[in-house]
């Protein structure tokens, strides 16, 4: 039987330059880096106190060319992923004030507050503070 999500695989062209947005604009801890002879890299980041870990994942060095650039085409496609916060006032004001993209501005739904942002690559993101019930 399945016990927890451990991973999820996040295609990106740049591992440096990904873990350095997830890093300093949206708070995300580096977990593992370990790099190949081969040149491939297993990234993995995670926020603090968080079990999941998102692999930063530049399929390049891992898969044939063929494959990598079937991949590489994903980048920026990936489904909304919802992150949460207990203080949406100052996550959205934060996430701004280090360059994160809103493509829409904060607005109340019937289960909390959320606005759109993306990452560096379109990747579309909903930050979310739900209601007190």
């Amino acid at each position: 039987m399945l016990t927890k999500l451990a991973h999820v695989t996040l295609y990106v062209r740049d591992c440096e330059e990904a873990l350095q947005f997830y890093t300093e604009k949206l708070g995300f801890e580096k977990r593992m880096d370990s790099r190949m002879d081969n040149g491939s890299r297993w990234l993995t980041i995670g926020l603090p106190n968080q079990e999941v870990e998102i692999v930063l994942h530049d399929p390049t060095h891992w898969h044939r060319e063929e494959v990598a650039e079937q991949m590489l085409a994903l980048v920026g496609k990936n489904p909304m992923w919802v992150w949460q916060t207990e203080d949406f006032a100052g996550t959205y004001e934060a996430f701004r004030q280090k360059g994160v993209t809103f493509l829409t501005e904060p607005h109340d739904v019937m289960y909390g507050t959320e606005a759109v942002f993306t990452d560096l690559y379109g990747n579309q993101y909903l930050l979310l503070q739900t209601a007190s019930v």
